[in-house]
């Protein structure tokens, strides 16, 4: 009896290591990374790590680039983008440019005025918008961009027109106010009314000659009497330049005739509206305009003017003397 019970747990025992036996072959014999029967279940994080090393894109790799990447210009070894030149946009000489109301009929607003209406633009939702799209518009209208475009294209916009804007379909001169070289505040449109007048507009010193070459050649022609006249405006949009040309006023004298102090009007502060309806679009350029008496403007140009430009701006100044 004692020894047909030792025979069984011997053959039990044996049975029991014959199955361990085979458990670890078939565990061996296994995959890793078998996923499981049932579909429902989510794959192993064995195999989610694999295909995320999989979608990882190689860094050796070259990088793909979309068309308008390959035609960004850089300055030098930075990557900082070079700016490029945009197309010009300017008006079609002979069409009416200024305003459809005369100056004197727009209603002035006094600085009170001013101040209440700036304040309701911050507070108002509408304004705040509506300036954040006029500053990013502004982003690429910058200084180097206006030098780009005078190394392309040159310091002339266009040809002047031959002849005058018909008075039925001229507009009227905006308002700018300054301050002349003799300390005088004036509004620019009422110091052209009343007279023929050729109004010259410069931003920068640059521009100067261009300027000078139309009214020097105007002065020569129409030295006597007080029907025609010269008004020259110079602008300073910059604050921090219109300090220096503060200080500069006594040199800028010195370099004026006595007479013409009178007509050299100085302004301080942004003329955004005016640039766009007088169709100055590079501010670097020199800008003429023929004012009639009523202040409607009958003729412009740009640039330094070409022999042929001083010759109509001299028989266009007569026809409209005899006009008056």
């Amino acid at each position: 009896m004692f020894l047909r019970s030792i025979s069984t747990s011997a053959s039990s025992c044996l049975a029991i290591r014959r199955a361990l036996h085979s458990s670890t072959v078939w565990s061996a014999a296994e995959p890793k990374n078998v996923e499981s029967s049932n579909p429902g279940k989510p794959q192993t994080q064995a195999r989610k790590t694999e295909q995320q090393q999989q979608q990882q894109p190689d860094p050796s790799a070259p990088k793909e680039t979309t068309q308008e990447e390959e035609n960004i210009e850089y300055i030098g070894n930075t990557r900082f983008p070079r700016p490029r030149i945009k197309p010009r946009k300017t008006i079609t000489p002979g069409q009416a440019i200024g305003q459809s109301q005369p100056a004197e009929d727009i209603k002035r607003v006094s600085i009170k005025e001013k101040a209440e209406q700036t304040w309701r633009n911050i507070l108002s939702p509408e304004k705040n918008l509506e300036n954040r799209a006029k500053i990013i518009g502004e982003i690429g209208e910058s200084y180097f961009q206006n030098i780009l475009d005078l190394r392309k294209n040159g310091a002339k916009l266009f040809t002047a027109p031959s002849h005058l804007i018909p008075a039925n379909k001229a507009k009227f001169l905006p308002n700018i106010e300054g301050k002349t070289l003799s300390g005088k505040n004036v509004d620019v449109a009422a110091l052209c009314r009343g007279k023929t007048t050729l109004l010259t507009i410069e931003f920068v010193k640059f521009a100067e000659k261009h300027t000078m070459s139309y009214i020097d050649v105007f002065e020569k022609t129409f030295t006597e009497g007080n029907k025609a006249q010269v008004v020259q405006v110079n602008v300073e949009e910059n604050y921090a330049k219109g300090l220096v040309l503060r200080l500069s006023l006594p040199y800028v004298r010195r370099g004026i005739p006595k007479h013409r102090h009178d007509g050299y009007v100085v302004h301080y502060g942004a003329v955004d509206s005016i640039k766009k309806m007088l169709g100055i679009a590079n501010p670097l350029i020199g800008y003429a305009f023929l004012v009639d008496s009523k202040t409607r403007v009958r003729w412009y140009a740009n640039g330094e003017a070409a022999s042929e430009e001083s010759e109509t701006m001299v028989d266009l100044a007569r026809q409209l003397l005899q006009k008056r």
